[in-house]
């Protein structure tokens, strides 16, 4: 659930496009995974509580920026993103020519035409 709402509030309210869910996947299951740790531990709460919030604060203060340089980096020197064209048509029919899964024609012929 806690992904799920991640991911609508990433699109819909700060407007950046993640269509895989990737950031909501593993930026929301992670931390949710190393605060549920001390949530639901039997252990010393106090001590694990601070053990896991070093861990976050790891997460979001190095890696988080680290990753993020990375791609920006990455997307400086060759584009990730596909041209506007690619994304109206499919990227099955813009780079390959042809539809991925013919058999659920949901696109008019415009799309077959380049």
């Amino acid at each position: 659930m806690l992904v799920v709402w991640v991911a609508d509030f990433l699109e819909f309210q700060l407007a950046i496009d993640d269509p895989g869910g990737a950031v909501s996947v593993h930026l929301a299951g992670g931390l949710w995974g190393v605060l549920a740790v001390a949530l639901l531990t039997d252990a010393g709460p106090r001590g694990q509580w601070l053990a896991q919030l070093v861990g976050v604060a790891t997460l979001l203060g190095c890696v988080l920026p680290l990753t993020y340089g990375l791609n920006w980096l990455l997307d400086r020197v060759y584009r990730q993103r596909v041209g506007r064209q690619g994304e109206l048509q499919g990227m099955d029919l813009f780079e390959l020519g042809a539809g991925a899964y013919p058999e659920f024609d949901i696109h008019g012929d415009e799309f077959l035409q380049r």
